[in-house]
């Protein structure tokens, strides 16, 4: 049986809402390609794709970005224009609040919190939406965690911050606060309880359970993560 795109593709929604017209502002998590920061900032791009990867490996590009279907579990990738299908988990992923946007180990660990610009075919769901194209709108770097036996990171912070904006052509936030204010999130689709998340900094645990890895995995048809 094939999950459904609400409770069966887990973190998205609790129902499926229409399809969107026009475009919506939503907020996610990323990790960093630490070889591709490293080759920009050094001058030697070379055959860089982004430096943004999403938690199932999408890498993110300056500009547009177009979604496609990776297939899940052996099935066959949807097709190009119905992605993000129903039954999948395919699309580029948002939130409308910080904290729908935290998620389990693997996905909570990501350096970078963004803004995103969800647009083209779009599915919305009552925590956040699968788009068919997006673009960042605004990044925040979150400061590291120093481990006593990692090695020194050869980009500091404000090195990073600073490839990070240039590369993508976006404004890099100190705040999560100042990031919000200039790029509001979508609150429409929200439980009308819940609004006042969408303008929350906190980000933190979500407010029903985590979904775990393995409900994770069967929503692996995604092209952002």
């Amino acid at each position: 049986m094939s999950a459904q795109a609400g409770e069966g593709v887990p973190g998205f929604s609790g129902r499926d809402l229409p399809l969107a017209a026009g475009s919506v502002t939503g907020v996610r998590l990323w990790h960093v390609d630490m070889a591709s920061a490293e080759a920009v900032a050094n001058g030697t791009p070379g055959q860089v794709e982004g430096l943004l990867k999403g938690v199932f490996g999408g890498v993110w590009q300056p500009g547009e970005n177009v979604a496609v279907c990776g297939g899940d579990q052996g099935a066959p990738a949807c097709p190009r224009d119905l992605v993000p299908a129903p039954e999948c988990g395919c699309g580029f992923w948002a939130y409308w609040a910080l904290r729908y946007a935290w998620r389990c180990d693997y996905y909570w660990r990501g350096q970078v919190v963004g803004i995103i610009q969800g647009y083209g075919r779009t599915r919305i769901g009552t925590r956040g939406c699968r788009c068919g194209k997006a673009r960042v709108l605004g990044l925040h770097l979150r400061p590291a965690d120093p481990d006593p036996d990692d090695e020194p990171p050869s980009l500091s912070h404000q090195d990073l911050t600073e490839v990070l904006g240039s590369y993508y052509g976006v404004p890099c936030y100190p705040s999560l606060a100042e990031m919000l204010a200039a790029h509001p999130l979508t609150a429409d689709y929200l439980p009308r309880r819940n609004r006042r998340l969408a303008t929350s900094a906190t980000l933190g645990p979500a407010i029903r359970a985590l979904p775990t890895p393995a409900e994770w995995l069967r929503a692996r048809g995604l092209a952002g993560g």
